[in-house]
């Protein structure tokens, strides 16, 4: 008589009952195709799916009617190793939107996963057009009673579609979950990531320290914290 498994394959489905040859079947192309969609290009077509959306904005009445007809999902996930080579990747390749531009390797990553008082966050946005895959990385770290933001990065091609309060969002669930009272981060300038010099500002924190060369030290209070409605579905997946 054949093994069976219950097995989930998405989260918004109901879990059934399958042999446990096929359950690993179905596991194995779940993890091949975000392989493929990860490491070797998205699916679809990147070019027609951004003009689509530059389509559907023109149309749109206002900001508020774009970014909801946009039907956007942002899904994250914590650090994985099956996400391990694509996360090394982002962390040591992006510039702008990135806050402090630390450079790990694989085994700073694997640290940073087994640390009790730390996490890692990997996030990818879809929408009605297309996977924009992975698009931000988050790395917090505990200390006492702070949570330090120790890594923010995200892709450029998905500014200006909310996902940094959806992001914001998350960070403070987690920071909460770990126990900790006041969210910290930093900007540490370099030539190429001025763009993000008021981040945290912009998302309500307080600047605590700025020092001469631009670097500078922003807080909020998790007690009261209220990260900002947006039209992003989040979902973990």
């Amino acid at each position: 008589r054949p093994e069976y498994h219950l097995f989930l394959f998405h989260p918004k489905q109901r879990p059934f009952l399958a042999p446990k040859i096929i359950a690993i079947t179905l596991i194995l192309i779940a993890e091949l195709r975000y392989f493929v969609t990860e490491t070797l290009g998205h699916m679809g077509n990147p070019g027609q799916s951004n003009r689509a959306r530059d389509s559907l904005k023109s149309q749109a009445t206002d900001i508020s009617d774009y970014l909801r007809s946009l039907e956007m999902r942002l899904l994250w996930r914590p650090f994985d190793r099956l996400g391990l080579p694509r996360i090394v990747q982002l962390i040591n390749k992006t510039n702008q939107f990135n806050l402090t531009t630390r450079r790990y390797v694989e085994d700073d990553v694997l640290a940073i996963m087994d640390h009790p008082e730390s996490f890692g966050l990997q996030l990818r946005l879809i929408d009605r057009f297309g996977d924009n895959g992975i698009i931000a990385i988050v790395i917090g770290k505990k200390e006492a009673s702070d949570l330090w933001i120790d890594t923010w990065l995200m892709s450029c091609r998905v500014l200006g579609r909310q996902v940094e309060q959806a992001t914001l969002y998350l960070i403070i669930d987690q920071a909460r979950r770990l126990g900790a009272k006041t969210l910290i981060g930093e900007y540490l300038p370099t030539p190429k990531n001025g763009m993000v010099k008021t981040h945290y500002v912009q998302l309500g924190f307080t600047t605590k320290t700025e020092a001469d060369d631009g670097a500078s030290i922003a807080v909020l209070d998790l007690d009261i914290a209220q990260p900002g409605e947006t039209f992003i579905d989040i979902q973990e997946g």
